[in-house]
This record gives C-alpha cells, sequence and structure tokens, in this order.
C-alpha cells in the first residue's frame, strides 16, 4: 500500500495561523514517521512551493530561500520516495482531457492523480476529494473532515 498527500495538506501542516493545522500537521508527522510507504509528486513539491510564499495563503510568506528548503527537505531528506508525470501516460490523460463535458478547473488535478496512480498509490490525502473522485484512486481520506470515499 503506497500513500500520498495533496499540496493543501503539507500548507495546512506549515500554516499555524489556520484551524486545520493540527490535523494535517499530525498526519505529516505520521507520514514522515513511516516515510518509506510514501510518495510525494513534484507537482506537490511546486504547488507547496508557491503557496508557502503566496502572500493570500500565509499570513507570513517565505522568502524564496526558505520555501525551497522546505521543498528540498521533502523531496531529498525526508524519506518521501518522489515520482513525476512520465510520458508514458500522456493517452490516458489527453483521453480523459478530451472527454466531453471534461472540467478545465481539474487539469492539474487530473494530471496529478494520473501520475500517482502510475506511481502505485492506493491511498490519497486531500481536502479535496470531490476533485480526485474519479481518478481512481481505492481510497480518498479527507484528513481534515475526516471523509472518506473508497
Amino acid at each position: 500500500m503506497m500513500n500520498s498527500l495533496d499540496t493543501n495538506i503539507l500548507i495546512y501542516a506549515a500554516n499555524e495561523d489556520c484551524e486545520e493545522h493540527a490535523k494535517a500537521n499530525a498526519l505529516v508527522n505520521e507520514a514522515l514517521a513511516n516515510s518509506g510507504d510514501w510518495i510525494i509528486a513534484d507537482q506537490v513539491l511546486f504547488e507547496y512551493y508557491k503557496a508557502l510564499r503566496h502572500p493570500k495563503i500565509l499570513s507570513r510568506p517565505l522568502v524564496a530561500t526558505a520555501a525551497a528548503a522546505q521543498v528540498r527537505f521533502l523531496r531529498r531528506r525526508s524519506g518521501f520516495m518522489v515520482c513525476c508525470y512520465e510520458l508514458t501516460i500522456w493517452d490516458r490523460i489527453f483521453s480523459k482531457l478530451e472527454a466531453e463535458g471534461f472540467p478545465y478547473q481539474r487539469t492539474h488535478d487530473l494530471v496529478l492523480g494520473e501520475t500517482l496512480r502510475n506511481n502505485g498509490v492506493t491511498t490519497f490525502y486531500t481536502r479535496n476529494i470531490k476533485d480526485f473522485a474519479e481518478i481512481g484512486f481505492p481510497n480518498l481520506v479527507n484528513p481534515i473532515d475526516e471523509g472518506r470515499w473508497s
């Protein structure tokens, strides 16, 4: 069983000023303690970097070097496996993108979801379960509101 988490969980864990902090921080600490069961996508790390620097997301946004240090830790020293988009899944992604009625707002979520599934993720932790419901994860978990889709 391989686990992963969405950017929103990381940013809640980093933001001590938000009400979601305690639950998100507990999950991230649990993941770090069992890092061999976790994989994180580069796409999440890039989104996390951007969120750490964004003044509308954090009341005290980080400077570039501090945000980069957090991302570098997660990618190189946390023990998490890492993955990124692979060209071999282009056709699978594009067939969904070109489907009539595909919501363009979910483009990045689709790419992330397919990237994670391609790398063996069975449980994905996110606040936005509905955005990933049609990706095909066996387990979607909202650790903030304790919701589950399986």
